[in-house]
């Protein structure tokens, strides 16, 4: 993380952590405990491609926190395996 130069927030975001895809995958313990304490962005190209947050966060902003439904499970299955193959392809370059 020596060299990560992080990025100011862009228009209407709160200050957050944005790293490049390289960066991610060579310090993603670092990273991931950064993500307990505020989202961390993750770049593709100079773009936002993903957003890395706790599992608290997410339960928070999804209103699972209650209780999943069958049909929220499929919904989070469905999306998990959209994003596995996203992961997958940015750990081999």
């Amino acid at each position: 993380m020596d060299n990560l130069a992080i990025l100011g927030p862009q228009e209407g975001e709160a200050n957050m952590t944005r790293v490049t895809a390289t960066e991610f995958k060579n310090n993603i313990g670092a990273y991931s405990d950064a993500a307990m304490h505020e989202p961390v962005i993750i770049t593709s190209h100079q773009r936002d491609r993903l957003v890395l947050l706790s599992a608290d966060e997410y339960r928070r902003l999804t209103g699972l926190a209650e209780g999943i439904s069958e049909g929220d499970k499929a919904r989070i299955a469905r999306g998990l395996e959209r994003h596995r193959n996203t992961i997958v392809e940015l750990a081999k370059r």
